[in-house]
């Protein structure tokens, strides 16, 4: 638990995510942002994250880019559509810790139950700590982390893997980024009935289109999580946060995080 921070204290909690670049601006640009929602209206699976529910919704002309602006601002906690093209990304910090509770609350209640959880990253270079320290903590409290096989495979030369707890493509010289639900496809079909899923990009996108609860991390140019929150894939909690950090610097969000969880499982006399 980092220096002991009061998750109840907003302002700390606040600051010490912008400390950590999580929350503020973040090296996303105008253009990229812009793009992102641009290449999603256009279908492009790279930026629907394999969402069937977005996807349909381009397809059919039920999105628009002024609207998705609006959205992404939002979500990001600005107050006007205009502020969230400024030259680069920002996240406000009141809205990545409004996430985090409400990540916490739903991680909280699945472990609580001692329900099966699975992680899975596109962002290998910044998330995998994070997500293994969230796994060891379920699994303290008496959860399942569930695994499919290692090996199995995810596209043309790209196969399963773990690191530690956590999915991840494999090209067997190296962990890659991506955005592709494949992965989290073969463990929702590989590992036995999932109660929640942990992850990124594709992986988060896998377990909506499945219906599975989904706890997703998105960044600026990240909108398709965004956009399937709107239209009502649920349950999901969608957590704004810049994801192209140090993995020694989001181990101490999960930290921070397993401090919220569990100070909501005291709130509820579950500990």
């Amino acid at each position: 638990m980092p220096d002991r921070l009061d998750v109840h204290d907003r302002n700390a909690c606040e600051a010490r995510l912008l400390e950590w670049g999580l929350a503020g601006p973040v090296p996303n640009s105008r253009e990229a942002n812009l793009r992102a929602i641009r290449l999603l209206l256009d279908g492009v699976v790279f930026y629907t994250f394999g969402i069937d529910r977005v996807a349909d919704a381009a397809r059919r002309g039920l999105l628009d880019e002024a609207g998705l602006v609006a959205l992404m601002a939002r979500v990001n906690g600005h107050a006007r559509p205009e502020d969230f093209l400024g030259e680069m990304g920002e996240i406000k910090a009141r809205a990545a810790y409004d996430g985090l509770v409400e990540a916490a609350g739903l991680f909280g209640r699945v472990v609580a139950r001692k329900g099966t959880i699975a992680f899975g990253t596109g962002h290998p270079g910044s998330m995998l700590s994070c997500y293994n320290r969230l796994a060891a903590y379920a699994r303290s409290r008496g959860a399942t982390i569930a695994q499919a096989k290692a090996g199995l495979p995810v596209g043309v030369d790209w196969y399963l893997d773990y690191v530690g707890d956590v999915a991840v493509t494999s090209d067997y010289c190296g962990v890659l980024h991506g955005h592709a639900t494949r992965p989290m496809e073969q463990v929702i079909a590989n590992a036995g009935p999932l109660d929640l899923v942990v992850g990124d990009h594709g992986h988060a996108g896998a377990a909506i289109n499945a219906g599975i609860a989904t706890l997703a991390i998105m960044d600026t140019n990240d909108p398709a999580l965004a956009v399937a929150k709107q239209l009502g894939c649920d349950p999901l909690v969608v957590v704004p946060l810049f994801d192209n950090r140090p993995n020694a610097v989001t181990v101490q969000l999960a930290d921070l995080f397993v401090a919220m969880v569990e100070a909501g499982a005291t709130a509820r006399g579950l500990c």
